[in-house]
């Protein structure tokens, strides 16, 4: 079996998409692309995550993931250049890959991740208060990263910063701060906090 691989970002919706050209043989051309189309989306998947992924983590956990397991992982998929023959396939395979889906198999399999958020996901404000300036706000991105949580700044003015972050990540990221000494408050859906 041959194959070669090819990695896509698209940097306005963070999605990530990868191809590999083909060629596998088997008893039936129809198990050949069978085959090819599993090994492809593992290929895929371990080419592109092990830029946002703990890379033993993650391909220890391709090891134990089943193909059907791993198709839930993909949104889409197309085929170039396809040839068959009576025990042969071989293609050129693009998937596009589910950051939601992934982001969530990762964590629930605690890989470390930074699989970017995809713009569709459903963000809150937080509103930081950082006494201390770049300390607190170091401190802040550490108790971030340890949690696998990401954010985006949105404004800066004095010792107040602005971020938005996904609404799932709210309690997961409340409860980190709150458990390094910050103090948190609800005001109008937006999340508080300060030292």
């Amino acid at each position: 079996m041959l194959l070669v691989a090819g990695i896509g970002f698209n940097a306005f919706g963070a999605e990530l998409s990868g191809s590999v050209s083909v060629n596998q043989t088997s008893d039936t051309a129809a198990n050949a692309k069978i085959n090819a189309l599993n090994s492809a989306r593992r290929q895929i998947l371990t080419n592109v995550l092990s830029q946002y992924a703990n890379r033993d983590s993650l391909n220890e956990l391709m090891q134990k993931t089943s193909n059907d397991d791993l198709m839930n992982l993909i949104l889409s998929s197309s085929v170039s250049n396809e040839q068959m023959s009576a025990n042969g396939y071989s293609a050129k395979i693009t998937m596009n890959i589910d950051n939601d889906a992934v982001k969530k198999w990762l964590n629930s399999n605690d890989v470390q991740n930074w699989v970017p958020l995809t713009e569709s996901d459903e963000k809150f404000s937080v509103l930081v208060t950082v006494p201390n300036g770049l300390q607190d706000w170091a401190e802040l991105k550490r108790i971030a990263r340890t949690d696998n949580t990401e954010f985006e700044t949105q404004a800066l003015q004095g010792n107040q910063v602005v971020v938005k972050m996904p609404v799932s990540y709210r309690t997961k990221f409340t409860a980190a701060v709150r458990g390094a000494g910050w103090k948190y408050s609800d005001k109008d859906g937006a999340l508080q906090i300060w030292k």
